[in-house]
């Protein structure tokens, strides 16, 4: 008796140790399958910042690498931006609640990391509210939003600063392209009024028409009209200023 029970014992450790080499496995796949909604983050950025859109006031350059991270039977994606105005690095996980994510940003300055979570919205943005358990810097950033627009080249990232309840105001966004992409012009062709690309798909506001170069930036004029015509028309004074300049 002595013996089987010795037998059964060791076979149920066997299955033990098994169960713990295959689970990373198993959780790397399952990783994976949660962060495939998020797969066009990946890849190198070069992002210009505006404490308020349409400005150039207070704005900063800055670039990001988006890349996948496996370890320890894990999947993530994780962020380095070595001259982010916010983060300078983050760890992007599944969350063990379905379709949820877990976000770990390490400050700009090195002084410590700030926690969130959220999930996509109907829109298809990736939401994420900081975990306000710790000890936060006063100006960190409550709440980030991140999208992306024409057709994943053009990835925006908003930051948000509680506000009153369950408001938030703006602290900054950064758009980001991606890197290699030229957004070049058409010569006699319309102008995207989002990108400077050629302008392919006409919208209105206030009874005008415009031109945007793809369905992403059709829904980012949609979404905000003043907002993107104020940019383009500074834009613009600026390409002539510096025409002058020649």
């Amino acid at each position: 008796m002595k013996r089987v029970y010795i037998a059964a014992l060791s076979l149920s450790m066997l299955y033990v140790a098994e169960s713990a080499v295959a689970a990373p496995e198993d959780r790397t796949a399952n990783d994976k399958a949660a962060l495939s909604p998020l797969q066009e983050y990946v890849g190198a950025w070069r992002g210009v910042g505006q404490p308020r859109r349409g400005s150039n006031q207070g704005a900063w350059s800055e670039a990001a690498d988006w890349s996948w991270r496996f370890a320890d039977g894990r999947a993530m994606l994780v962020c380095d931006s070595p001259k982010g105005k916010f983060y300078r690095s983050a760890k992007l996980s599944p969350a063990a609640e379905k379709a949820r994510y877990d976000l770990v940003a390490e400050r700009a300055d090195g002084s410590g990391e700030d926690r969130f979570s959220g999930g996509i919205d109907e829109a298809g943005q990736l939401v994420l509210v900081a975990d306000d358990a710790g000890e936060r810097p006063a100006d960190a950033p409550s709440r980030i939003t991140i999208r992306t627009v024409a057709d994943g080249d053009r990835l925006l990232v908003l930051y948000e600063k509680r506000a009153t309840g369950d408001r938030y105001s703006r602290l900054a966004e950064v758009g980001y392209t991606r890197a290699g992409v030229s957004f070049a012009k058409g010569s006699g062709e319309p102008e995207c009024v989002v990108t400077g690309g050629v302008g392919t798909i006409a919208v209105e506001h206030q009874g005008k028409k415009y031109y945007v170069c793809c369905t992403g930036c059709r829904d980012l004029f949609n979404d905000d009209p003043e907002a993107v015509l104020a940019e383009y028309r500074e834009r613009k004074a600026a390409e002539r200023e510096k025409a002058k300049d020649r």
